[in-house]
């Protein structure tokens, strides 16, 4: 599991805070996109497993992920555009496939691959894999739990796109990393957790915002926020 944590993260971070507006505008508008944005997983997939690069079966396995991602964000596009099929269980199919595609490692020979000699503090924080689990949940939770969020609010009482690229996202991906955090944290630091919610509910006062669907959107924001937040560290101090 060694190579497929550290190809995680590197699927995580690609797939959710890099996905950038522009970028993802640029998918729909050319199939140039999507393998572009195969080609940044792929980037930092080969900056993860560096020390491994001078293996000739992870450097076709790289080179297989990148055409396969970006065959697979391809076809999400035609999806969306042509099918019209943008909903959660096309975006859970979606990561479901990104993952298996990555634990095809074991075909390639990869699953045995052994942690570096500890020369360096870098170098054992590489090692790390809690270190690396951590990261992704942080960034999956931070991140991927906006367009998680979009979707199931989508599924209850909308039938237009989710929106993936609001800037106000960044917002709320602070709120569920410091939920997170605190969660994380031992002793009672989850006391915090009702300051947050106050937080957030001052902000919806201040933008003064007097739709009420648009409010019962920001209060169901504001749920989902903390149940995904808690929910992570609950799973990980279990393990």
């Amino acid at each position: 599991m060694f190579i497929f944590y550290r190809l995680l993260l590197a699927h995580v971070t690609a797939d959710f805070p890099l996905q950038f507006t522009s970028l993802y505008w640029f998918k729909i508008r050319s199939p140039l996109g999507s393998f572009l944005h195969s080609a940044i997983f792929s980037l930092f997939a080969i900056v993860l497993v560096w020390p491994y690069w001078n293996l000739t079966r992870m450097r076709e396995f790289i080179f297989f992920l990148w055409l396969i991602h970006g065959i697979q964000d391809l076809l999400k596009v035609v999806l969306f555009e042509k099918y019209r099929l943008d909903n959660i269980w096309v975006f859970l199919l979606d990561q479901t496939l990104h993952v298996g595609f990555l634990s095809m490692l074991f075909s390639f020979d990869l699953a045995k691959l052994t942690p570096l000699e500890v020369l360096s503090k870098l170098v054992s924080l590489y090692n790390d894999n809690n270190v690396i689990i951590y990261t992704i949940v942080f960034i999956s939770i931070g991140f991927g739990g906006g367009v998680l969020i979009s979707y199931i609010k989508n599924l209850f009482y909308s039938t237009a796109n989710a929106d993936l690229t609001s800037p106000q996202r960044y917002i709320q991906v602070v709120e569920r990393m410091l939920i997170m955090g605190i969660m994380l944290l031992k002793g009672y630091y989850y006391l915090a957790i009702p300051g947050i919610w106050i937080i957030h509910g001052g902000y919806v006062t201040f933008k003064n915002r007097k739709e009420e669907r648009f409010r019962l959107s920001s209060m169901f924001d504001l749920f989902l926020n903390t149940a995904i937040a808690v929910s992570m560290p609950l799973v990980l101090k279990l393990n």
